[in-house]
């Protein structure tokens, strides 16, 4: 329920435990503008994904009453959907906990998947054999194209950022900028930031950034590459970009700055 967006990522686990990774998970939601959402969206919810290849739960076509076979034929002819594979019944059964808690947070208790879908929703093979009884319709849709906004973290837990904020650093490579995420229940949030850190030059400011507590805000400083001297003492210059916790608990950006930081030639540059 927390409104986190696409802005989650989670930790590996036995032997990849300190890999992170973003991505979408069975019980995301899938909005009527095919982006993804693991948060629910004020009544933008047209399904909820079951796996990550864009499979999901119609919540456009959800009937929740219990019909037969040829009733569940002419229901589908009708609005122009196909009953799920019996496959996809299955897919479904090992995700139903997931799926049937975002139903929950969109209001729809009273419709969640009944247990061993396979037996109690119809499926295109059972209600084309003619199978006798009553079953749920549920439909389960394909999203040929969906965006998650192109948030993409992925790499390892970094010790080059040592603190005691509660924010873990994830580097993917020696010279990208890195992850900030902050822990939230078993999930992480990842903030809107990322930290320049190039690991070769960790001592000049004008390639390196540090992020810190300043008051009850947290800042982000980045060099932006350029450097000046003022009475002959060499300066980078920097963006500070300014987090505050909302009432979630979560570091949201509230504003930036240009500011200096003193940055002395390195001894190599002597």
């Amino acid at each position: 329920m927390i409104p986190i967006g696409n802005r989650r990522a989670w930790r590996g686990d036995g032997r990849l435990a300190q890999c992170f990774y973003s991505g979408i998970l069975p019980g995301d939601y899938l909005l009527k503008d095919n982006s993804v959402s693991i948060s629910t969206q004020w009544n933008q919810e047209k399904g909820i994904l079951i796996d990550s290849s864009g499979n999901y739960l119609s919540l456009i076509n959800y009937p929740h009453f219990a019909v037969t076979a040829a009733e569940a034929l002419g229901y589908c002819k009708a609005v122009g959907v196909e009953l799920p594979s019996a496959e996809r019944l299955k897919t479904l059964e090992t995700v139903l906990p997931a799926v049937n808690q975002s139903l929950k947070y969109v209001g729809l208790d009273n419709m969640l998947v009944p247990q061993n879908p396979v037996q109690s929703c119809w499926s295109k093979e059972d209600a084309i054999n003619k199978n006798r009884g009553v079953r749920r319709i549920i439909i389960i849709d394909t999203a040929e194209k969906f965006n998650f906004c192109d948030l993409n973290v992925w790499g390892l837990s970094s010790s080059g950022f040592l603190n005691d904020i509660g924010i873990e650093v994830v580097s993917t490579n020696y010279n990208e900028p890195v992850w900030l995420l902050q822990k939230i229940g078993p999930w992480y949030y990842v903030l809107e930031s990322r930290c320049k850190f190039y690991a070769y030059q960790k001592d000049d400011r004008s390639e390196n950034g540090r992020f810190y507590l300043e008051g009850d805000q947290l800042v982000v400083e980045n060099p932006t590459g350029e450097t000046f001297y003022e009475k002959n003492v060499r300066y980078a210059k920097t963006v500070k970009d300014y987090f505050k916790k909302d009432q979630y608990g979560l570091y949201r950006k509230v504003g930036s700055a240009e500011e200096a930081v003193l940055n002395p030639h390195r001894y190599e540059d002597d």
